[in-house]
């Protein structure tokens, strides 16, 4: 007598994408709109992502962007601070997940996605990849060169539990859960909201398939305002008693003497040309460093 058939496994239920609230706070970036088309881009599934733009008071808020497409969501936060800004659309968010990023990157097609699997397999807070790039990669200036190697270099940073707003997607629950950024700091409340999270047990994720552009910082200038920024903040984050204040140390003033070989390894660097702006962007960045510690301290 012929035995029965087996009976076929019922077929695993198909697991929805989940909605995604993309973050992007901006003032007068004129790299908005291909940041936002960047994002309309992406093949995570059209109906369940939305695009919230959070205007930090630009002179020209480009709320004709909106009109690009039913998934764009335009907000004005007068209050200063890309924190504040943050903030404001996550109040507005009513997505599953949350995605920062910042208006001056090219997030690649797969953002989305990539990180959402991540979030799939078991991560509680994702920082992917941010690809730094400079205008000319064959002559770069000294501080694009630098940028290019050291910026956002989440594979580094993630392991000290630190991630950037600018590549940054939790679940809305661990985001709900951890609180919101700490909109007083114009600097640094992605290294403070990080540093909750892990204290609250959400660890980071690297994933580096999860990837935004980022143009590099494009001059001295440039440099120094960012460098005092950050440690604006960090100080702001000493004051509050939220980390010690640590000393200047004597290798703050020391010498680059590294960069040489850093920049001969350098697998992002293009010619001798950008290599030897590499060397002069690290002895410009290793003693504005110095003297922004030294200017808030």
């Amino acid at each position: 007598m012929p035995s029965a058939a087996p009976i076929p496994e019922p077929a695993p239920e198909p697991t929805s994408a989940p909605a995604v609230d993309v973050v992007v706070p901006v003032k007068d970036d004129p790299r908005l709109e291909a940041c936002v088309r960047a994002l309309l881009a992406q093949d995570h599934p059209a109906d369940k992502l939305r695009i919230i733009v959070a205007d930090n008071g630009s002179r020209h808020p480009r709320t004709d962007l909106a009109d690009l497409d039913p998934r764009v969501e335009f907000l004005s936060e007068p209050r200063p601070g890309s924190y504040a800004a943050r903030n404001a659309a996550v109040a507005r968010a009513s997505g599953d997940v949350l995605a920062f990023t910042d208006s001056d990157t090219l997030p690649d097609p797969s953002w989305v996605s990539a990180a959402v699997r991540a979030l799939d397999a078991g991560a509680r807070v994702v920082a992917g990849r941010v690809r730094v790039y400079p205008r000319d990669p064959r002559r770069p200036h000294p501080v694009e060169a630098f940028e290019v190697v050291n910026a956002f270099r989440q594979d580094r940073t993630v392991p000290r539990g630190f991630a950037v707003t600018a590549n940054l997607v939790v679940p809305r629950e661990v985001f709900d859960a951890v609180g919101p950024f700490d909109d007083r700091l114009l600097s640094g409340g992605d290294a403070q909201w990080c540093a909750r999270a892990v204290a609250a047990g959400y660890p980071l994720t690297y994933v580096p398939d999860a990837v935004v552009r980022h143009p590099a910082r494009e001059s001295y200038a440039e440099a120094w305002k960012k460098l005092c920024r950050v440690q604006e903040g960090r100080q702001r984050r000493v004051r509050d008693g939220e980390q010690p204040p640590g000393a200047l140390s004597v290798r703050a003033f020391a010498p680059p003497v590294g960069a040489l070989a850093r920049a001969v390894r350098a697998r992002e660097l293009n010619g001798p040309r950008s290599r030897a702006a590499y060397v002069v962007g690290a002895f410009y960045m290793r003693y504005g460093r110095a003297a922004a510690a030294v200017k808030y301290r």
